[in-house]
């Protein structure tokens, strides 16, 4: 028999099990558990210095994550500058599992048990068979936020470097920097560094198109007023930075791109490659003439033409040119004008100006 101190014990510890905040179990199911986190998960009481970008790369393996902790800590109004003293919650707890023991009803009489039926013969289980849909792209997080994209106005951005601390004309990870801002952000702040390539202007489909490419190519942390000039380091660079490119406090994210080919249909247009390549090949990431308003969504795949002598398997298009597919893209990223696509995989290299069509034709 239970002493009555423990009963009582027993019972105040359930109690203060049910009147526990609702909203704290709720947002423990609904976050998702990192695979090899610890059985408390992680909270990190953040230090001068520390940003997302950093606590990303150190506990979920690639920085370009940083949005998987920001979802989880929404509190968090500028997701590239924390401050000193908060908690952050990095990889949350599993759900907690509350089981209470319930004695079994006394045991009724036995009823009479019926003859045993005809045994039901199993149905043996057919797996359903893998879509397109059921693929992610593989792409390396670096590779997918550098990804870029065509727009029609000038970017603009909130400013530029003006020098180093050493003469030089391009700047690598680790250097330290000067810069122009227009408006005022705090020390310990990360910013965008983008390229911008335009205007570029291309026919597409009997009708010119112009714009910019705007791709990055690094990060820089915002650092004290030294001597009256803001100060800066470079944390990362995938290209040399130039007194050229733009700061900007986007910084793009990585997540993942689940293959949908799309129905057939959409004729677009290759704009450009991401670099000056006369040659496009795959691993290269190209701009289409279409995009949301068109249709066009995450996950797409388009068929590239590349011109060719009349051959078996070659086609010919609305204009009444021959042409044979010679890559397949998948589109990463889309805003309404335009989209942009990774070439997935190629028989050949094209240029740009080719024709493409979304969707896989059925075999």
């Amino acid at each position: 028999m239970m002493r009555p101190s423990r009963f009582v014990w027993a019972v105040a510890v359930i109690g203060t099990l049910f009147l526990l905040p609702v909203r704290a179990f709720s947002q423990q199911e609904a976050a998702p558990a990192e695979a090899n986190a610890p059985a408390g998960g992680i909270v990190h009481t953040v230090v001068e210095g520390d940003t997302l970008w950093d606590l990303s790369a150190k506990h979920l393996g690639s920085p370009w994550k940083w949005t998987e902790i920001w979802e989880r800590n929404r509190f968090i109004t500028n997701p590239h500058y924390i401050y000193p003293g908060i908690k952050v919650v990095i990889v949350p707890p599993p759900p907690r599992e509350i089981t209470m023991k319930v004695e079994p009803p006394p045991a009724a009489a036995p009823e009479p048990v019926a003859p045993p039926a005809e045994e039901a013969k199993p149905v043996p289980a057919v797996a359903p068979a893998a879509g397109p849909g059921d693929r992610d792209l593989d792409s390396l997080p670096e590779d997918f936020v550098r990804a870029g994209e065509f727009v029609r106005d000038a970017p603009k951005g909130i400013g530029r470097i003006r020098g180093g601390k050493d003469s030089k004309v391009g700047f690598a990870e680790n250097d330290a920097v000067y810069l122009g801002l227009d408006k005022t952000v705090p020390a310990g702040q990360m910013l965008g560094v983008y390229r911008v390539r335009g205007p570029i202007m291309v026919p597409a489909g009997g009708r010119p198109v112009s714009g910019y490419v705007k791709y990055l190519i690094g990060i820089i942390q915002v650092g004290p007023s030294v001597d009256g000039q803001l100060s800066g380091k470079v944390r990362q660079s995938f290209e040399d930075i130039t007194r050229e490119d733009l700061l900007s406090e986007e910084i793009p994210a990585y997540s993942r791109v689940k293959i949908v080919p799309g129905e057939e249909g959409i004729p677009s247009v290759v704009i450009t490659a991401r670099q000056l390549n006369k040659e496009i090949a795959p691993g290269d990431f190209v701009y289409l003439d279409k995009g949301a308003s068109a249709g066009v969504a995450q996950g797409n795949v388009f068929r590239v033409f590349a011109p060719a002598s009349l051959a078996v398997g070659s086609s010919r298009d609305s204009g009444g040119k021959v042409r044979t597919e010679a890559a397949r893209a998948v589109i990463v990223r889309v805003n309404p004008d335009f989209s942009t696509a990774y070439v997935a995989s190629g028989t050949e290299s094209f240029a740009a100006g080719v024709s493409a069509l979304r969707g896989i034709p059925a075999k």
